[in-house]
């Protein structure tokens, strides 16, 4: 229950009201401080978010994903033996790099794992390609893109690798390098047909390997990326494949396969492509300005300072408002020093001491005309200061009591 104090025509109040008032009170002078924080930390949020998506690399045999499945091993290797290494995302950036390289310069790496290329899409490379002078390695593509790419080669379907490392047994200068190879146990592992036809697997009887070329060696397919990947590559003969294919040209264009190769009109534009550029640097900025305006604004005020009103205004209406501001402050002291000198001013009067009478000298007059010790009043009127709300009312009512007393004497 709230308790008050009568002071002149109005109430001081000894506590804050009730929780709900002192909330509503306290939203009502920050909450535009609030708002403005949770803004700038949603937008500064999805500044980065958008301003970094599309930018990380960490699919399925990624040049730059050094995790088991990515292929961030044979392309450090590559480039440090002096082949220009570089990835592209769609079929356009893909020809448009293999005509900027020059003729006969580059090998193309296909990697399409989620089948987002079409069989007119897998034509258009091959044809680019053979234009530029270029080989195609193409990662375990499907039987679609294998007839895009070359008419020579055909899908012969899956088996499940086994612990065993697989023999070259073909006479392709690559393979035969390698010896064997190797994938992991129980993958599934695509098999082809071709005029050169390598590694197959012991037990099929089918005719099929895990690798085929085409007569020229212009377009070869490899049934697993296992073989190329981080995980793989240390295993067998996998290295030494995956260098001499793709390690015989100057440039290798490491291709995969993503969103942007799906005709525009059945897919959208993302998020983040239509992003400006700029969200991610303005986001940084704004959450810096408005950080710095937080701490600037929104600092505590200092303590109370007494100082004279620039008008008159009733005797009523100023100690109701300087009490509120105790009240809202939780200056006590304050409060109770001016309560206390009140006292002493009104008590002087009473006993005819005048108003510059000194408060050791009132004091002395209340306890001659009271009979009353002096020390414990000395205590009330001077030296006192309450430490809590309940010292506070109990002072501001041994004073009211005091007065009262006095006046009836």
């Amino acid at each position: 229950m709230s308790t008050s104090v009568k002071v002149g025509s109005e109430s001081f109040r000894a506590d804050g009201g009730t929780r709900a008032e002192r909330l509503r009170a306290s939203w009502g002078k920050h909450k535009f401080w609030l708002i403005l924080g949770t803004v700038f930390v949603v937008v500064t949020g999805g500044g980065l978010i958008l301003g970094t998506n599309g930018q990380r690399s960490a699919g399925e045999l990624s040049i730059t994903n050094p995790a088991p499945q990515g292929a961030q091993a044979a392309a450090t290797v590559l480039a440090g033996q002096g082949v220009d290494v570089s990835a592209t995302d769609s079929l356009a950036a893909t020809t448009a790099a293999l005509s900027a390289n020059g003729h006969g310069s580059s090998t193309v790496l296909v990697f399409d794992p989620q089948q987002l290329l079409s069989p007119e899409q897998g034509a258009e490379l091959a044809r680019s390609a053979s234009e530029n002078g270029s080989k195609i390695l193409a990662i375990a593509p499907g039987p679609l893109m294998v007839k895009s790419l070359s008419q020579e080669i055909a899908s012969a379907g899956t088996f499940s690798a086994g612990d065993q490392a697989v023999s070259a047994d073909c006479t392709q200068a690559d393979a035969g390098a390698a010896g064997t190879i190797s994938t992991s146990a129980g993958t599934d592992v695509k098999m082809y047909q071709g005029p050169i036809t390598c590694f197959p697997p012991s037990g099929t009887g089918s005719g099929a390997g895990m690798m085929a070329s085409t007569a020229n060696g212009e377009v070869t397919v490899l049934g697993s990326a296992d073989v190329v990947n981080n995980d793989g590559l240390a295993q067998a003969g996998n290295a030494a494949l995956t260098f001499r294919l793709l390690g015989s040209r100057e440039h290798l264009l490491w291709y995969t396969a993503t969103a942007k190769d799906i005709p525009v009109a059945s897919q959208p534009p993302t998020l983040a492509e239509l992003t400006p550029p700029w969200v991610f640097p303005a986001s940084a900025w704004l959450l810096l300005v408005g950080v710095i305006g937080i701490l600037w604004r929104g600092r505590r005020s200092g303590p109370l300072v007494v100082e004279p009103l620039p008008v008159i205004v009733k005797a009523s209406e100023t100690v109701t408002g300087r009490a509120r501001l105790y009240q809202d402050a939780k200056a006590m002291d304050t409060a109770a020093r001016t309560l206390q000198h009140a006292t002493l001013n009104r008590l002087a009067h009473a006993l005819r001491l005048g108003g510059a009478a000194p408060p050791e000298a009132v004091v002395e007059a209340v306890s001659v005309h009271l009979g009353r010790d002096r020390q414990p009043l000395l205590a009330l009127l001077i030296r006192d200061v309450p430490r809590n709300e309940i010292q506070m009312l109990t002072m501001a009512t041994q004073l009211a009591a005091l007065e009262e007393e006095v006046a009836q004497r």
